[in-house]
């Protein structure tokens, strides 16, 4: 029975090609748009785990770095130092802004960070240096790349001009990309002399709980471990995006579904008389299923692999000339998009064994 349902299937390359196209794109669709989602998950968060803090302290009901600001008054600081289990406090000062950068409107989020201390500054420097001071900036290669911006180039912020010293990888956060500047500078162009953004504070491993529940019963202030408040800010990329992708990985199922269920169907009709024979001479309805369900299947499986191999490809490609396009591939997506494609191709089915299971075998020998 594989033989008839291989030769039926691979009788018209064509049509094959068709019918393997349909599930190859299917799978590259979702497979990069779950890839996208992946790396927009690590991006939103990757620069926050990175600092090297235990808690953030931040302001009541502010919501994330994306959506909201946070106004913490100096004045707190001396009162977070005291609690037990602190082993260290340090300003926070950064401010999403909207700038011009030649004659295109840029979104990214100006940190101002200690540069003696380097915590909360930028991890990984592959052009010029990483520690600006006075009216220098360092930016993400991501915000260099997009808006051909090289060392020396300078950026206005607040009707401040920065050189760019440095460019640096890992501060793309996906909805904007950040910049570094002194702190001291930030806080002059900022005007929050007196103010932070949040306070990053270390502690005593055993005690970081306590240390957040302390923190909380401060009138106007909240505290969030590390990996709560970056799960916080990726709720944006969740909130805003799942919807959207649940929609679009909806629709590649549904054409996949539809370009193979077409062509097997047509290709299934034609040889309504071979399945005629096969059910003449004794073939049972769970044979005529398994050859339809075969050329499904060895249709799917060919098409994966080949959806998988342009996936690769245009993953490769794409970045080299959109750098925010940021994607991350794990086995679990991968082993997901498989079992959907097999689904795809069982579903494909079900009209052409409806059509060929309802032959009468005895109108194959009329003439």
């Amino acid at each position: 029975m594989i033989s008839i349902a291989l030769r039926n299937l691979f009788g018209e390359r064509t049509r094959l090609a068709i019918s393997v196209g349909g599930v190859a794109f299917s799978v590259m669709l979702i497979l990069i748009i779950l890839s996208l989602y992946r790396g927009w998950q690590i991006k939103s968060t990757e620069y926050i785990k990175g600092v090297g803090n235990d808690i953030w302290v931040t302001q009541a009901n502010s919501a994330d770095m994306n959506t909201s600001a946070s106004i913490i008054p100096t004045s707190l600081q001396p009162q977070l130092e005291k609690i037990s289990g602190v082993t260290s406090v340090d300003r926070f000062i950064g401010r999403p802004l909207q700038l011009q950068i030649k004659d295109k409107t840029v979104n990214i989020y100006v940190i101002g960070y200690d540069t003696n201390k380097q915590l909360g500054g930028p991890k990984k420097i592959v052009e010029g240096h990483g520690s600006p001071s006075g009216n220098e900036i360092v930016i993400d290669q991501v915000l260099a790349r997009s808006h051909n911006i090289s060392l020396g180039d300078n950026i206005t912020i607040s009707n401040t001009s920065f050189q760019v010293i440095g460019i640096t990888q890992g501060a793309n956060m996906f909805l904007f990309q950040f910049a570094f500047i002194d702190q001291q500078k930030a806080a002059e162009i900022f005007q929050m002399e007196n103010l932070s953004t949040y306070y990053l504070i270390n502690s005593e491993s055993s005690k970081i709980d306590q240390v957040i529940a302390t923190i909380k019963k401060i009138p106007g202030i909240d505290a969030l471990s590390t990996e709560a408040f970056a799960d916080k800010n990726k709720q944006t990329i969740d909130e805003v995006f799942v919807p959207i992708i649940l929609v679009l990985v909806a629709i590649s199922i549904l054409v996949g579904t539809a370009v193979i269920g077409l062509t097997i169907y047509t290709a299934t009709v034609e040889k309504s008389r071979e399945f005629g024979v096969i059910k003449a001479l004794g073939g049972s309805n769970m044979q005529i299923y398994r050859i339809i369900f075969e050329q499904a299947l060895v249709s799917g499986v060919i098409g994966y692999f080949l959806g998988v191999g342009l996936t690769y490809f245009f993953l490769w490609l794409i970045p080299q000339y959109v750098s925010v396009f940021v994607t991350v591939t794990i086995m679990s997506d991968l082993i997901m998009v498989f079992i959907i494609s097999m689904v795809m191709s069982l579903i494909a089915s079900y009209a052409p064994v409806r059509r060929i299971v309802k032959i009468d075998p005895a109108l194959v020998f009329k003439s």
